[in-house]
């Protein structure tokens, strides 16, 4: 696969049953279940709330001609809370470019997940962990900032 051939572009409306049918396959099991690579059993997001997501925050995709092979979502202040690139995508830049072109100040990371802590991959972009303990209802999350930023 050709980096080149990915394009990125804000999700709209009309990206929802694509967008839950990805985020489905990649965290709730499925994948894993057909032995997809990268494929995990993490976390299942709702079509609901994939809509309030569209309705209320920035949400990103990645895609290679129509595939969604990455998704992003960005809520305020400046915070991205999901970043998910398709197994078969993953360590080839798109998540990095995904990063770059949200540009959160701040990042809400789950330490628990399946295929490991991200905390390395954010660190190599410039954020660092804050001071404070881990945060969400399982205290699970830790929120990390853009180097020289404030924090929250």
């Amino acid at each position: 696969m050709a980096l080149d051939k990915i394009c990125y572009r804000l999700a709209v409306p009309s990206d929802i049953i694509l967008i839950t049918q990805f985020v489905d396959y990649w965290l709730s099991g499925r994948g894993q279940k057909e032995k997809a690579i990268g494929a995990v059993n993490d976390y299942f997001v709702s079509n609901k709330q994939h809509k309030d997501y569209l309705r209320k925050f920035t949400v990103l995709l990645a895609l290679d001609d129509s595939t969604i092979v990455g998704w992003a979502v960005k809520t305020k202040p400046n915070t991205l809370i999901h970043l998910l690139i398709a197994g078969n995508y993953r360590g080839q830049g798109i998540g990095r470019e995904m990063v770059r072109i949200m540009a959160p100040d701040f990042i809400r990371s789950k330490v628990d997940q399946s295929t490991g802590n991200p905390k390395r991959f954010y660190t190599k972009l410039g954020f660092s962990t804050t001071e404070g303990p881990l945060v969400g209802k399982n205290n699970n999350i830790e929120l990390l900032a853009r180097s020289g930023r404030p924090t929250l």
